[in-house]
């Protein structure tokens, strides 16, 4: 591990204890309590294994470009387990919710032309 990862990491670390050292103010309708896995199973259903893979297929000759995004640590886990649940690759499942959120998994031709 690099000395920058390191130091992130430790970084990281000292941003969770100042912030465990701060009282919280829990109101009725957001605490940190709730477990994300309920929100999330209340609000859609998980793609199947099948959906996920046909949308990366018809991806297949489109020219790609790599996509860099920083989450919190915590994720990573969840979006690990989700894959592992669903049974496909963590790639195909990224590719899979970001073309969700831009509107192009329902549509036929992946890029949204006609």
């Amino acid at each position: 591990m690099s000395n920058k990862a390191i130091s992130v990491y430790a970084q990281a670390l000292q941003r969770e204890k100042q912030e465990a050292s701060v009282p919280q103010i829990s109101t009725p309708e957001v605490t940190r309590d709730n477990p994300r896995e309920k929100s999330r199973e209340n609000t859609r259903s998980l793609p199947t294994r099948d959906a996920i893979q046909e949308f990366s297929f018809r991806l297949r000759d489109e020219l790609k470009v790599k996509v860099q995004a920083e989450v919190p640590h915590q994720w990573q886990q969840e979006l690990d387990d989700l894959a592992r649940q669903i049974n496909v690759k963590k790639l195909e499942l990224y590719r899979y919710i970001i073309g969700d959120f831009l509107g192009k998994v329902g549509q036929p031709d992946s890029t949204g032309k006609e």
